[in-house]
């Protein structure tokens, strides 16, 4: 028998019986040169170049996170977990669901 624990609920169930949603999260850093519509038509434009100066432009910042390449992590979820995340996968609605008294 195999079994798993939903990251979020923290449920324990059985692979067998119950589904398992893998969530696979990717995260990195998008490295896009600033072109201008004259240089995306000029053929004589050296492109490599451009993508050369936006990545010394990067790694002279003094942001440490800027320098991290990628974050992959697999979750796995249960059903009700699988579902909520699909409906509000970078979880917008959390803060309009937060109150707070009026002291």
């Amino acid at each position: 028998m195999s079994q798993y624990a939903c990251h979020c609920c923290q449920q324990v169930f059985d692979k067998a019986t119950d589904p398992c949603f893998i969530v696979r999260l990717t995260a990195f850093l998008e490295i896009e040169p600033q072109l201008d519509e004259y240089d995306l038509h000029d053929t004589d434009h050296d492109h490599l170049s451009a993508i050369s100066d936006a990545i010394e432009k990067i790694q002279s910042l003094d942001d440490p996170t800027l320098h991290e390449d990628h974050l992959e992590r697999n979750f796995q979820l249960c059903r009700d977990c699988y579902q909520r995340f699909m409906a509000d996968p970078i979880s917008r609605d959390v803060s309009a669901s937060i109150s707070f008294s009026a002291n």
